[in-house]
């Protein structure tokens, strides 16, 4: 690319004699001196007016005169014809502030990102030219988000700034389409093409009533055009972008019903639940003997409302004859697997199963506890809402052989740092994100008392927590848990003291530190 481009302004018009002069001197008006304007009539129909008007500017200008073949055919001659080495578009009814051109030139030659489209902020005016407002984009978030240049309609078309060569690689705009074929061309640029929005106003859109966006026939094209983009856009993408795929899902329909797209936004939140319905939970769950608790771990898990679930058990070396487990395994098909490991404690099994998960989403249902029946759907449900990697719920406790169950309302007060003091997070009570694993976190393996807070700990330092106040696990325990015996409490918060010492993130708590160690020192 040249360090002086040549910038080709292309402006298409049909029966423009109302505003295409005010468009035509501002192309000409550049202070960017290295570029020409081309204008193309598309068959207007006029008696010759718009096609006189624009033959007056002589050498001036650029001018095609072709048959009427709508906007996308006439941009596309004059992309044919121009003979610059940057696209840019001026509707006839728009105008470009005269330094448009030079400061995308010089921004684009600064950051040296050659391949790249730049786009601005434009101020709206009325028929007669007079400001209406100014629209200020959200520089930080299409900074961050590059997507909803295209996802949110930031990219208004007369402020983009094309290179040629990125348009030779793409192609030019779909002339099947009359009123989408601008966001159809930014649709397939950026999925190989980044788009960076420069925060200033750069040109006067004008907002009148002949514009071909307000027509009927519009609403039918754009439902087509948004609902098809948003159905392609990965679910990694949309994760990023919002943090699950069901509040990427709302927050489109929210844009769409803002834009007056009422059915699109409609087909985007049926789709919405439908996937939400069909993501895969997967339910890991370690063993060591005790079969006939877990057959009732099992029962729990068949009994859930939410449908798309697989279960990982793995035997952590296990000295009973588990094959009754086995069988009840085997009998629910491909959706569950039997993993039989050396005993290595229950955070080697969860780690094992962890890595075996195939569902978006893992949760952890010990072989003596159970889940309530809305468990894993109401559970899955707020952290796609929150756009949430981890999170967790209020349970009951049932002593071992009493019918009383006790409510312990974990869920909505344990936020981090606060629970580095006190953590009462039971391990059946929580979901989280089965990528966190390919971050590196997991069980610690080398103790075996505090470890599943100690993990608990180290995802809430870096992602962050939610806690469900409704109760949806039973959490079964007795005499023998550490919960009741002094020596094997003590060792798990020493065993946690040292697992956050260890980690800068955690360490760098002192107050809530102090408060775990009086805590052990109490017991």
């Amino acid at each position: 690319m040249p360090s002086s481009p040549r910038i080709s302004i292309i402006i298409p018009v049909y029966n423009g004699t109302n505003y295409m002069r005010d468009a035509i001197d501002s192309a000409l008006a550049q202070t960017w001196s290295n570029s020409e304007v081309v204008v193309v009539n598309d068959g207007s129909r006029d008696d010759g007016a718009t096609l006189a008007l624009a033959q007056s500017y002589g050498d001036r200008i650029v001018l095609i005169d072709k048959p009427n073949g709508g906007v996308a055919s006439a941009l596309n001659a004059g992309i044919a014809a121009m003979t610059g080495d940057v696209f840019c578009w001026l509707s006839h009814d728009d105008r470009h502030h005269p330094d448009k051109a030079a400061v995308q030139v010089e921004d684009w030659l600064a950051h040296g990102h050659h391949n790249e489209v730049l786009y601005s902020n434009y101020r709206l005016i009325d028929a007669g030219g007079e400001t209406l407002a100014d629209v200020e984009l959200d520089h930080a978030m299409l900074t961050a988000k590059p997507l909803y240049a295209l996802l949110r309609g930031s990219i208004h078309g007369c402020s983009v700034f094309v290179p040629r060569a990125i348009l030779d690689d793409i192609g030019g705009f779909d002339e099947t389409l009359p009123t989408t074929q601008d966001y159809d061309l930014w649709r397939r640029v950026i999925a190989r093409y980044r788009f960076r929005h420069m925060p200033r106003v750069l040109i006067d859109s004008r907002w009148h009533d002949e514009q071909g966006s307000k027509k009927i026939d519009h609403v039918v094209e754009a439902t087509h055009f948004w609902t098809t983009t948003i159905e392609a856009v990965s679910a990694a993408d949309k994760i990023a972008c919002e943090g699950s795929q069901l509040r990427f899902d709302q927050e489109m329909a929210r844009f769409l019903r803002k834009n007056n797209l009422a059915d699109a936004a409609a087909q985007i939140e049926d789709r919405a639940r439908e996937g939400l319905n069909r993501t895969l939970i997967s339910v890991i769950m370690p063993v060591f003997n005790r079969v006939d608790l877990a057959l009732g771990a099992l029962d729990s898990l068949k009994r859930q409302t939410h449908l798309e679930w697989e279960l990982i058990v793995v035997d952590d070396g296990s000295t009973q004859d588990m094959g009754l487990l086995i069988r009840a395994v085997d009998a629910l098909g491909p959706r569950a697997r039997y993993i039989r490991q050396e005993n290595g404690g229950p955070g080697a099994a969860r780690n094992h199963g962890w890595q075996l998960a195939r569902g978006a989403y893992v949760a952890f249902l010990d072989s003596d506890d159970l889940f309530l029946p809305t468990k894993l759907a109401d559970q899955l449900r707020v952290m796609e809402e929150t756009g949430t990697a981890f999170s967790h719920t209020s349970y009951y406790r049932h002593w071992q052989g009493s019918r009383d169950l006790t409510l312990f309302s974990s869920g909505a007060g344990n936020k981090f740092p606060d629970i580095i003091r006190s953590c009462g997070i039971a391990t059946p009570t929580v979901m989280l994100r089965r990528t966190l694993i390919d971050e590196g976190l997991s069980f610690p393996t080398h103790f075996h008392l505090g470890e599943d807070v100690s993990l608990w700990l180290s995802i809430a330092a870096r992602h962050g927590i939610i806690g469900l106040p409704s109760a949806l696990s039973i959490v079964r325990t007795g005499e023998n848990a550490a919960a009741y015996d002094p020596v094997k409490a003590r060792q798990g918060i020493d065993n946690i003291l040292c697992f956050i010492a260890s980690h800068a993130d955690l360490s760098a708590h002192e107050l809530e530190i102090h408060r775990l160690q009086n805590m052990r020192n109490s017991i």
